[in-house]
């Protein structure tokens, strides 16, 4: 390598350098670790502007070039600071990029990266510090001691720059699937589940209905219930069942609480932009799909078409040798644009093309009957053992007196199977 060169790595540092420093001059809420980020890094551009110069005025022919050389070898001296600048410059603009006009700047670091760059910063000013002394030995020496010392320390740089850039995909991958949908039945699917005594609904589980929809291909079950008959319980269930059950990376699952209350957010393009998220979410792999609808239409501000979702739906699920898609409620779906029928319409496309399994709840409607007249049929009903299960998980919170007698709990637990006759009472199940 000629003096020219590691000229040129200088002016290439020393033009980073001041780019650097004028993000760090902006960043919201200035730390300690800022300003000593910057106090190193700008006595670092004065010994570099000054080793230029040096370089440029000199004999090329005297061994202290000879041994400056090895400043600017790949990933030495150099490299190393260069590379502390670009970590800096990535972290506080968003892969080195600024974001909208005037967007403030923010501090990100923890205590380790910033340590793990200061230490690189004063590694080279010691190196500078002693080239500028003109000893070629001196020099010579501390190069090769710093090049051992980097050389045991790569695999740790490595990983440290490897989960920088995982937590910026991390950050980008959630920015993606927040925006395809904001729903979150999950963490619906969460609330209602935890409030399931356990061992009810296992009857569902056990219906041979039930076991052939697991297993037949492009099966679709339909569940029709009547009010408070305890059909969102048991579509939890159903869920709960296959997020254990069906853990294989090659099987997706996704679904949809209906609520009539929710009726403008849950038109058939949110819906299915739901089911996207859901897939996406548990198979992060698959996200390329919603990162392509994002570049198309976040910067203009506008979202999605209902085809524009389905033909990222069917990206996706190509993905998955199977998907189970369960939706509940699917009376309370009443959109007057037709909602329901859009919906379902587009789930049986992609059922067409694919190993979908369907599963819907919904009360005894006409319409919705004749659309799963082809269906596999399971009635939900409460069930006597699901409610003295559930009576017995309750006795705590009655009267002592019922409390201290087994008669009086059977007296209790049996008046209430007589009374609900197949339907929960609305304190039992939501």
């Amino acid at each position: 390598m000629d003096p020219l060169s590691v000229t040129a790595s200088i002016i290439a540092i020393l033009q980073l350098s001041t780019k650097v420093l004028a993000y760090l001059n902006d960043v919201k809420d200035a730390s300690k670790d800022r300003t000593q980020c910057a106090v190193e890094i700008s006595n670092l551009y004065n010994l570099l502007f000054n080793l230029r110069a040096r370089l440029e005025t000199g004999d090329p022919e005297k061994s202290w070039f000879t041994a400056l050389r090895g400043l600017a070898v790949e990933n030495g001296p150099f490299d190393q600071f260069k590379e502390a600048l670009e970590t800096l410059q990535t972290k506080m603009t968003d892969s080195g990029r600024l974001g909208r006009a005037g967007e403030v700047l923010v501090w990100k670091f923890k205590k380790e990266e910033i340590a793990s760059i200061l230490g690189r910063m004063e590694r080279l000013k010691s190196l500078v510090e002693i080239a500028l002394q003109m000893d070629h030995f001196k020099i010579s020496e501390a190069i090769k001691s710093d090049t051992d010392f980097v050389r045991a320390q790569v695999p740790g740089i490595k990983s440290g720059v490897e989960k920088i850039q995982q937590d910026q995909n991390s950050a980008k991958y959630r920015q993606v699937v927040e925006w395809v949908s904001p729903s979150d039945y999950p963490a619906q699917q969460s609330d209602i589940i935890k409030r399931r005594q356990e061992g009810t609904g296992q009857w569902f589980l056990d219906a041979p209905e039930t076991a052939r929809w697991l297993t037949e291909a492009n099966g679709t079950l339909f569940c029709p219930g009547i009010p408070g008959a305890g059909k969102t319980m048991i579509a939890a269930i159903a869920i709960d069942h296959l997020s254990k059950s069906a853990q294989n990376s090659s099987h997706g699952l996704a679904y949809v609480y209906c609520n009539y209350k929710s009726q403008e957010e849950q038109d058939a393009v949110s819906m299915l932009a739901a089911i996207l998220k859901e897939l996406v979410q548990a198979h992060p792999s698959a996200v390329d799909p919603v990162e392509r609808l994002h570049k198309q239409h976040a910067n203009k501000g506008t979202r999605p078409s209902l085809d524009e979702i389905c033909s990222a739906l069917q990206d996706v699920l190509a993905r998955f040798s199977t998907a189970y898609i369960v939706i509940d409620a699917l009376d309370e779906c009443r959109g007057s644009d037709g909602t329901r029928r859009t919906f379902l319409a587009k789930l049986r496309a992609l059922q067409a093309g694919r190993d979908i399994r369907l599963m819907a709840t919904s009360r005894f409607i006409p319409e919705i009957e004749d659309g799963f007249r082809d269906a596999m049929k399971l009635e939900i009903q409460a069930s006597e053992e699901d409610v003295k299960r559930y009576v017995a998980g309750q006795i705590y919170r009655l009267h002592k007196c019922i409390q201290r007698s087994d008669e009086l709990q059977d007296m209790v637990q049996t008046k209430i199977v007589e009374a609900v006759d197949g339907m929960y009472v609305s304190y039992l199940i939501v």
